[in-house]
């Protein structure tokens, strides 16, 4: 039996597990059916419905709005998957047999943990959650926000225990694309520049590795005013130590002591709103991994 497949990380996409794409062009028709097949609630009652998106209208204008909202969703799925889309006296609500959502996937693999599994969830999360939709009462952009930056966090904690198992393993090349995707999540963490440094330099890599420098001293200079920490300052002043030859010998370590599953979050703040704190608490990227050049006698 087919399914409907829906795509909410970066750009909402829906398609039936066969192949065919599905048009939902309305933003408000893509978010609702967003909010069906991810809120824990299964069942939810019109009225609430109608004030979650349209909760600046009055009641009946609301109301009017989600029929109309509905019957879209209807001439679109009803054609390719008959009542896919549940209406009936308890209210609305998604026949999730028969529905596959990105988002719900990408947690329970990353709640699994494996290494296997935490690289399948990294390849799905391709980038914050419904990016581009704000539609809706402040009650759903309440909920919107804490999607984007709950699932934000997982994706940081999922490729940083990646990048721990990668390193752990030796998979170097492996490794700096976990910190690449670091990166893109939080371009201002600056434990994930350094340990792209020490990725750089175990590839003999000495060039890009002083550009990653550059890189995170633009960034914080940019957004906080403030030059890098003493610790990326003297691993940058250890990488272009004359004492190094092109592609030196390389100890990898890594702390037995410390979880590889635990990343710790930052400080509370909200990126899906751009609010970024210079004060914000330090993460250890990846858990428990550190690297330690050895210069060459």
């Amino acid at each position: 039996m087919d399914r409907l497949v829906l795509s909410f990380f970066g750009e909402f996409q829906a398609r039936l597990e066969s192949g065919p794409s599905l048009v939902i062009p309305a933003k408000k028709a893509q978010a609702l059916l967003a909010y069906l097949a991810c809120s824990p609630m299964e069942t939810h009652s019109r009225d609430k419905l109608a004030t979650l998106f349209w909760g600046d209208s009055e009641q009946r204008r609301a109301r009017h709005s989600l029929r109309q909202t509905l019957f879209m969703l209807r001439s679109t799925l009803d054609p390719v998957l008959a009542s896919v889309l549940r209406r009936d006296a308890g209210g609305i609500s998604l026949d999730r047999s028969r529905v596959l959502v990105d988002a719900l996937e990408f947690e329970r693999l990353a709640h699994e943990g494996t290494p296997e599994t935490l690289e399948r969830a990294s390849i799905l999360y391709q980038g914050d959650f419904l990016a581009g939709i704000a539609a809706g009462d402040q009650a759903f952009e309440d909920w919107l926000r804490d999607q984007r930056d709950r699932l934000n966090e997982l994706a940081f904690d999922v490729h940083g225990r990646l990048l721990a198992h990668q390193w752990k393993a030796g998979l170097i090349a492996e490794a700096i694309r976990s910190t690449q995707k670091l990166l893109i999540i939080d371009p201002l963490e600056e434990e994930a520049y350094r340990i792209m440094m020490r990725l750089l330099m175990i590839q003999g890599r000495r060039e890009a590795a002083v550009q990653a420098y550059e890189k995170c001293a633009r960034m914080l200079r940019q957004e906080f005013g403030t030059e890098p920490q003493g610790e990326t300052k003297a691993l940058l002043a250890e990488i272009t130590s004359p004492r190094f030859v092109r592609k030196p010998r390389v100890a990898l370590m890594i702390d037995e002591d410390t979880p590889t599953t635990a990343v710790e979050r930052p400080a509370a703040r909200s990126r899906a709103a751009g609010v970024r704190s210079p004060a914000r608490g330090p993460r250890r990227t990846p858990a428990g991994a550190s690297a330690r050049t050895a210069d060459t006698d």
